[in-house]
């Protein structure tokens, strides 16, 4: 919601050097639910510099929040399925996970973290839209 009340002539707006557009945030989050399901179904995500360059070329494919709204959907649908099948009885077996520092992350954690980071985002595109003058809650 609030990503689609910034103005379409804004969404590629960056606020401030060094800072993330509308539009880059939201692919971010279109692709998180695709992420967190490789994690907990157990692909092993070395996060080097080949697989971020990939995972920034898949977001720019997206070329707009319509299409970043429809893969997050596509993505959120598989990542829901694996949450449903996964056994509660290995919620609290961890994972190593460069994030973060590198850690250990409990599998309850992990299935988390979409949900973190849409709302994390959602704080960034708001400073975004009261930069822009928008002060309304959406």
């Amino acid at each position: 919601r609030y990503a689609q009340a910034v103005p379409a002539d804004k969404v590629t707006w960056v606020p401030f050097e060094g800072g993330r557009s509308t539009l880059e945030i939201a692919r971010e989050i279109a692709l998180c639910p695709g992420w967190a399901d490789d994690i907990v179904s157990g692909k092993d995500l070395k996060w080097d510099e080949a697989e971020m360059a990939a995972a920034e070329q898949e977001g720019n494919a997206l070329a707009d929040l319509a299409a970043c709204r429809a893969e997050f959907d596509r993505r959120f649908a598989k990542f829901s399925a694996t949450v449903k099948a996964f056994p509660d009885e290995r919620l609290t077996d961890t994972k190593w996970l460069p994030f973060d520092g590198g850690r250990d992350h409990d599998y309850f954690e992990m299935m988390d973290y979409p949900r973190w980071n849409c709302n994390y985002h959602t704080g960034q595109i708001a400073m975004i839209q009261m930069a822009l003058g928008d002060k309304a809650m959406y």
